[in-house]
């Protein structure tokens, strides 16, 4: 088992298949949840938590509507993606943050930021998991 020391970062990485994949193989995870927007869910899923440590995946799987453009994030804390995308009906798009130190919080909830550069500032909440 190796240690996490307090100075190493987390690590991102998009996800772009459907279905968003599950936690790999023998990880566990604390929990999923996914919030319906109307035109699609926004879905969050807390992995396995190791010294106080845990990956936070974040997808939009958009079912309706007009394409949009989009950033993917999560609250509490500063999870917010690499970069804006479109996103189309029938597509899933999702983003794994690695590593996350979860601090003192104990409820994740996963979002999408609308609204264009360079706040993002239009918020739309989507699934909850708490630890």
């Amino acid at each position: 088992m190796s240690i996490l020391l307090p100075t190493q970062q987390a690590t991102a990485e998009v996800i772009a298949t459907t279905p968003v994949p599950a936690p790999s193989m023998g990880a566990q995870q604390v929990g999923e949840a996914c919030k319906s927007i109307g035109n699609g869910d926004i879905c969050l899923r807390l992995g396995d938590i190791t010294n106080n440590r845990a990956d936070i995946t974040v997808w939009y799987s958009k079912h309706a509507g007009d394409p949009v453009t989009l950033r993917l994030g999560y609250f509490p804390g500063d999870g917010i993606d690499e970069g804006a995308f479109t996103i189309y009906a029938g597509e899933v798009r999702g983003y794994i943050w690695r590593n996350v130190n979860l601090s003192t919080h104990y409820c994740y909830t996963g979002a999408v930021r609308q609204g264009g550069p360079p706040n993002w500032s239009a918020v739309t909440l989507g699934g909850e998991v708490c630890r």
